[in-house]
C-alpha cells in the first residue's frame, strides 16, 4: 500500500517496510509502497532494507510528539523524519527539525546510538531501549546502545551493567571492553577495570 495509506490506515504498528520490486520511477517515497511490520524491534530482513518506523520528536521545551523515521538497513542511515498533519505527510531533514528526533523501536543490529539519543531528555531513547532488551534474542546490540547513551550522561553504574550485557554475549567489537574498562574505573571498581583492561588491549 502507499506510505499515507500505510501509516493511515495501521497506526498502531510500529514498522512498515518498503516493498522491493514495486518502487514507482520516483525518488519521492510518497508513491512507494509499504507493507506494515507487526514486530517490536526492527532486525535485518531478506525482504526489504528500507524502513519507516514510529519515533519521537522531543522539543526544545520538553514536549514529545509522535513521528516516524526512515532508516536503511545495515548501515541504520536515517535522513527525515515525517510527521502526520491532517491526512498529508511532512518531511524534514533530521538537522531541520527543531529539538531530537529519536527512533522508537530498538534495532537488532550494530550501528549508530546517537537515533536514540535525546540530549535534551534523554530517557526518552534509554526506556525504549530497555523495554526492547526484554523483546530480543540479541540483546547485545540494544545493550550496547544503552551503554553509550548511559556513558554520555555519566550514569557509570548503569552503563556498565548494559555494556556487561553485551560483553557476557557477543558483543560488536572488543572496544566494548574497553568501555566496560572505562565505566568500572569511573566507579572505583579497580579489579574489574583491569580485568577489562586487559582483556581490550589484549585484542588489540
Amino acid at each position: 500500500m502507499r506510505f499515507i495509506d500505510a501509516l493511515t490506515q495501521h497506526p498502531e504498528i510500529p514498522i512498515f517496510g518498503r516493498v522491493e520490486g514495486l518502487e514507482p520511477d520516483t525518488d519521492d517515497i510518497r508513491d512507494w509502497e509499504f507493507d506494515p511490520i507487526d514486530a517490536a524491534v526492527l532486525r535485518e530482513s531478506e525482504i526489504s532494507d528500507f524502513f519507516v518506523v514510529k519515533a519521537k520528536h522531543v522539543l526544545p521545551g520538553g514536549t514529545i510528539q509522535d513521528c516516524y523515521l526512515d532508516l536503511c538497513l545495515p548501515e541504520r542511515i536515517s535522513d527525515y523524519a515525517y510527521f502526520l498533519r491532517d491526512g498529508e505527510i511532512e518531511f524534514r531533514y533530521h538537522h531541520e527539525c527543531d529539538g531530537d528526533v529519536v527512533c522508537g523501536v530498538p534495532i537488532d543490529c550494530f550501528g549508530v546510538y546517537e537515533l536514540f539519543y535525546s540530549r535534551i531528555a534523554p530517557d526518552v531513547g534509554i526506556n525504549i531501549l530497555r523495554n526492547g532488551l526484554n523483546l530480543s534474542p540479541h540483546r547485545q546490540y540494544i545493550a550496547e546502545d544503552l551503554g553509550y547513551i548511559l556513558r554520555d550522561e555519566r550514569r557509570f553504574a548503569e552503563a556498565a551493567e548494559a555494556f556487561q550485557i553485551a560483553a557476557d554475549g557477543q558483543p560488536s567489537s572488543y572496544f566494548i571492553y574497553g568501555e566496560l574498562a572505562g565505566c568500572y574505573d569511573e566507579l572505583g571498581d579497580t579489579e574489574r577495570a583491569a580485568k577489562y583492561q586487559s582483556l581490550f588491549a589484549s585484542h588489540e
